[in-house]
């Protein structure tokens, strides 16, 4: 390869990189935590605005929403943790009860 071939390849990664370090990665990143303030104060607003009754029933909504969602995930958790357990009974098991006869069959 000659010397003009190598530095147009050099020339063109330095092009690319210094287009990579101009991206705006991160202004689109704190464009979403824009969005997710504006939406949490949009809903703020119109939660305030409602009447004291109309309050509370959205506050009692959403605790049960929420409520129903760590109760899904705790449930999930114990069933992994169940299957996990079962899993090593099993392992257990067949250490102690298949895998001796398996090795005496093979010293016959």
């Amino acid at each position: 390869m000659n010397p003009q071939n190598n530095f147009n390849w050099q020339q063109a990664f330095g092009e690319l990189k210094a287009k990579v370090e101009r991206s705006p990665l991160i202004t689109q990143n704190s464009d979403s935590y824009q969005a997710v303030g504006t939406l949490y104060n949009q809903l703020l607003d119109k939660f305030q605005r409602l009447p004291k009754p109309g309050q509370v029933a959205a506050f009692a909504v959403a605790a049960i929403i929420v409520l129903t969602v760590f109760n899904s995930i705790v449930q999930l958790i114990s069933a992994l943790m169940t299957l996990a357990v079962l899993g090593v009974l099993i392992y257990i098991a067949y250490k102690l009860a298949i895998a001796p006869q398996s090795s005496n069959t093979n010293d016959k």
